[in-house]
């Protein structure tokens, strides 16, 4: 009976062991827990840039050093431990870990004291630029495999994320530079090195860096990887009623001469180096190349969010006058040897519409290096004919004013590109017309018949009597009404001239025009640029079957809306059959409506076009120097 009650006591305590046992294995100390995908890489990419803890790699070498408590207790007391053993141990994580703890303290706005001097949030961000640069460069020569390490990745952001902090705090390079930034561990002092900006950075009203803002109404924030911090460098552009702001690209490249001994010894200097986008992309050093980071697109932004530059088009067309003076304005500096682009607006509109095709264009390492653009900004609601000598005149006076001496043959390399009745301005920089083809399908009569005075013929083949622009190498026509558009009837027509009020010079040209030529006319003299784009208007088909001049080039994109085939269909502006015209190197039709200036297809075929005319003169350098020897 004993042995009964103890072989069951024993089989009693097995079952209570292996309950043990069990429960002990669905909480072990160390182990794994099945979680998402996702979940599984917010603890793998966890790092000071997206998380309020340092990552892995930091933590390790906080715990191979029994630094993780001094830490949390008193940081700058474990940045200066770390930094000494860093000094002795050439292992490349230590200096990212400072770097990455010191941004970490930047961020949260730690405010502390070292050796008599207040350390704030910029303080730590200038340390952990420093730290991260000297991490990347001995990263580097170490290790050819660097850019696959997660922390270089890291490393880089810290970098340019530390960079940008410290800019948005002093409101620009040169303010940084007036001073001596002391760090957890001795003190930097900042210069302004290399700049090849068209201005000093005095002159600019504010320097902003580019990370502060998030951008809006663009399809795509255009970032170039890199290293530095893209800036905003903020100008005035005087208008009628005062001055407005406009935004500039440029990055600010931090260049940091020394090793961790010069931290402690003072002997760390430094150069704040500002790029512009003329730039070459990549920069030097320690013989090795660097590509800079780029941010195209939040300067375009900055400048459009100015609600003035949205009223142009109806001030334009509708009054007459808007804050700024029709003309060519270019909204970044450029340097020799980039060829124009001249965009073209269309009727009530303005160059802001070109926004997206630039913003996409700009982001082109190829198109960026080679190309400039000037965006052209006229009075849409006068006659046509008077925006052609505008536009003409423009582009004549821009090249003369950027280069009087010819002495850069880019400037004689340019594409214009205009949309609607910017592609009717377009052709007219391109084409050879004689005053008799144009005035005879008017009036029916030749110069000769209508028996005209000396002065009133020569104002008569100023308007009629055009020559290529010799600039001009290059022509686009975007959903552009080269016989005139259906709405451009009698009943809009009216009511248009309702809305409007033409700026009195423009009523004179018009009123002179009119009492030259007789009232057997065949039509009316346009008074408005509707007028002019009435698909009866006989000038207009007249000036249509004008091929462009060669050797300039033409190309044709038309928009249809719906599944209409051509010679079919329209974009409920202009058909295609206006549209069409003979003798274009290329034509393409885009699914949109008129405003086709935007649509992905549409950018990439003018992208394509860019391409293929700077290789055109590329192989014409090529051939002219060969001829040379």
């Amino acid at each position: 009976m004993l042995r009964n009650l103890y072989m069951a006591c024993s089989h009693i305590a097995t079952i209570v062991l292996s309950v043990i046992l069990l429960a002990g294995c669905s909480t072990t100390p160390v182990g794994v827990k099945p979680v998402a995908m996702d979940s599984g890489y917010e603890q793998i990419d966890r790092c000071a840039l997206n998380s309020d803890t340092y990552s892995s790699s930091t933590a390790a070498v906080l715990y191979r050093h029994d630094l993780l408590t001094l830490y949390e207790d008193m940081p700058n007391a474990c940045l200066l431990q770390l930094h000494n053993l860093a000094c002795e141990d050439q292992r490349d994580d230590a200096p990212f870990a400072l770097a990455e703890l010191c941004f970490l303290l930047g961020k949260e706005g730690h405010e502390d004291q070292v050796d008599g001097h207040e350390l704030k949030a910029k303080n730590y961000f200038a340390a952990s630029a420093a730290y991260a640069y000297v991490f990347l460069a001995r990263l580097q020569r170490h290790d050819t495999t660097a850019a696959f390490d997660r922390r270089f990745r890291i490393a880089c952001d810290l970098y340019n994320r530390s960079l940008g902090y410290l800019i948005a705090q002093h409101q620009g390079p040169a303010t940084v530079a007036r001073e001596q930034l002391w760090l957890p561990v001795g003190s930097i002092r900042l210069k302004i090195g290399f700049t090849d900006l068209p201005q000093p950075l005095s002159d600019y009203i504010n320097v902003l860096a580019a990370d502060r803002f998030q951008v809006k109404g663009l399809s795509v924030r255009n970032r170039i990887a890199g290293l530095g911090s893209p800036l905003v460098l903020v100008s005035k552009r005087k208008s009628e009623s005062g001055a407005v702001p406009v935004g500039f690209s440029a990055t600010v490249f931090l260049r940091i001469h020394g090793e961790l001994a010069d931290f402690t010894k003072g002997t760390l200097t430094s150069e704040l180096e500002v790029y512009s986008p003329t730039s070459p992309n990549v920069l030097s050093v320690d013989d090795r190349t660097i590509p800079l980071e780029r941010d195209i697109t939040t300067s375009i932004a900055y400048t459009l969010n100015d609600p003035i530059y949205w009223k142009i088009d109806l001030a334009l067309f509708r009054f007459g006058k808007s804050d700024f003076t029709p003309g060519i304005y270019q909204p970044h500096p450029s340097k020799p040897g980039q060829i124009p682009v001249v965009w073209v607006h269309g009727t009530m509109s303005s160059p802001v519409w070109w926004a997206e095709m630039w913003n996409t264009l700009m982001a082109d390492s190829v198109l960026r290096e080679h190309y400039q653009h000037w965006f052209y900004l006229y009075d849409s609601g006068k006659p046509v004919v008077q925006s052609f000598l505008h536009l003409r005149k423009s582009i004549d006076d821009y090249v003369k004013q950027r280069d009087p001496e010819g002495k850069d043959p880019a400037l004689r390399q340019i594409v214009v590109i205009g949309h609607s009745q910017g592609g009717l301005l377009t052709k007219a920089t391109a084409v050879k017309t004689e005053s008799d083809q144009l005035i005879k399908a008017v009036t029916g009569k030749t110069l000769n018949e209508l028996e005209l005075s000396p002065e009133e013929e020569k104002l008569l083949r100023s308007y009629t009597d055009f020559r290529p622009l010799p600039e001009v190498k290059r022509v686009v026509f975007l959903a552009t009404p080269h016989r005139g558009s259906f709405l451009a009837n009698g009943i809009t027509r009216r009511v248009v001239k309702w809305f409007i009020s033409l700026p009195r010079h423009s009523v004179q040209a018009t009123a002179e025009l009119m009492r030259i030529i007789p009232r057997k006319s065949k039509v009316a003299i346009a008074a408005t640029s509707l007028d002019s784009m009435s698909p009866k208007n006989p000038g207009l088909l007249a000036l249509a079957e004008i091929p462009v001049s060669p050797p300039i080039k033409a190309h044709s994109i038309i928009a249809i809306k719906g599944d209409d085939l051509p010679p079919e269909g329209d974009d409920g502006v202009v058909e295609y059959k206006s549209a069409h015209i003979a003798g274009v190197e290329s034509e393409l039709v885009v699914r949109s409506s008129h405003s086709c200036q935007s649509k992905p297809k549409t950018i990439e075929e003018v992208r394509r076009i860019l391409l293929e005319h700077l290789k055109a003169w590329d192989n014409a350098k090529e051939i002219k120097n060969a001829d040379k020897h």
